[in-house]
């Protein structure tokens, strides 16, 4: 009769061991999906958004489209830069699934009055055009250069624009006065089954 309540007694323990074992190994679970959840939402928030999916090609023809809608705002005809849009990583990110363009390209031979001229024209009509003007004016450089930097409304890109005068300077190898634009996208992410270095 003893042995039966022994034996009785080690099958409730280990019951309750198991039992035990089991809201452990919930309790695990639960935490280890949390500590998930909380990677992904840290990696939204490294960005600011979730980075919506496009191809590369897309994005890159958009950039260049924006980039030919501030040519024809600046108007004038100097000779220009021919690099196209080009592709870089997303700090913090799986660099195989997710990028932004990038799109700079200069302006010069033109006198540095007219350059002016533009800059004061794009800050008029870019807004127009579906940007707003987030800064205008000297930037921080010690010869305090002319700035404008501007977000599209409607679509995910970035542009800064700089007048560069040089005209003080002199000689065969004095830099050239000219208008520097640079467009940045913001982060996208490849459809699934591609990767950016297909690009």
């Amino acid at each position: 009769m003893t042995r039966c309540k022994s034996v009785t007694s080690s099958a409730r323990n280990r019951k309750g061991i198991l039992s035990f074992l089991g809201i452990v190994m919930s309790l695990v679970s639960v935490f280890a999906l949390a500590g998930c959840s909380g990677m992904i939402e840290k990696k939204k928030d490294e960005l600011g958004y979730t980075p919506k999916t496009r191809t590369v090609a897309d994005v890159e023809e958009e950039a260049a489209g924006l980039s030919s809608e501030i040519f024809d705002v600046i108007d004038l005809h100097g000779k220009t830069s021919k690099p196209g849009p080009s592709v870089a990583r997303c700090s913090g990110q799986d660099e195989e699934k997710f990028y932004k363009v990038n799109h700079a390209w200069s302006l010069w031979g033109v006198p540095v009055k007219d350059m002016k001229q533009a800059m004061a024209r794009l800050k008029e009509d870019l807004p127009q055009r579906g940007w707003k003007i987030v800064k205008y004016g000297p930037d921080k450089s010690p010869s305090k250069s002319p700035e404008l930097i501007a977000d599209s409304i409607k679509k995910q890109f970035s542009v800064s624009i700089h007048l560069y005068d040089e005209s003080d300077k002199t000689g065969s190898k004095a830099p050239k006065s000219l208008i520097y634009v640079l467009m940045t996208s913001a982060c996208f992410q490849v459809p699934d089954g591609q990767t950016v270095d297909e690009y």
